[in-house]
């Protein structure tokens, strides 16, 4: 996430103690989190810190490409991902998860579709997550 800082710092901007946390926080999150999971989360070092705060933050990340937010809904929340690169995701519909996938798509290669740049491209596969599929086994036997 030291990455993302720099990129930050080089485009001029401000680098509060809030903004650095939520940086760090996505860096460190492997499960898509929502808004309220992020806040949630680092309203424990910034007890101050406010939702719009992390809206901002997270919408400043997005526009100059840093995360992606997601359409897939997570509790019925949009939730966000610090891996800007082109992949798809996976939601188990039992557990909630969301995996990320990373599926040979034909049709982009290299961000390009018929002369057209690629910019997002969103593909949501459902169904039921390994550790999910394990337990139904276990629950079987």
């Amino acid at each position: 996430m030291m990455e993302i800082i720099e990129r930050l710092k080089v485009k001029g901007i401000t680098l509060t103690p809030q903004r650095i946390a939520i940086v760090e926080f996505l860096g460190k999150s492997v499960a898509h989190p929502t808004v309220e999971d992020i806040h949630k989360a680092i309203k424990r070092k910034y007890p101050t810190m406010s939702m719009a705060t992390v809206y901002s933050t997270l919408r400043l990340l997005k526009e100059l490409g840093e995360i992606q937010e997601l359409s897939i809904m997570k509790r019925g929340k949009a939730c966000f991902d610090p891996n800007p690169k082109l992949h798809h995701h996976f939601l188990c519909r039992k557990c909630g998860k969301i995996l990320d996938m990373d599926v040979d798509c034909p049709i982009i290669k290299k961000g390009w579709v018929s002369g057209c740049r690629v910019e997002e491209a969103q593909a949501y596969l459902y169904g039921v997550c390994s550790e999910c599929l394990k337990k139904e086994q276990s629950a079987k036997e």
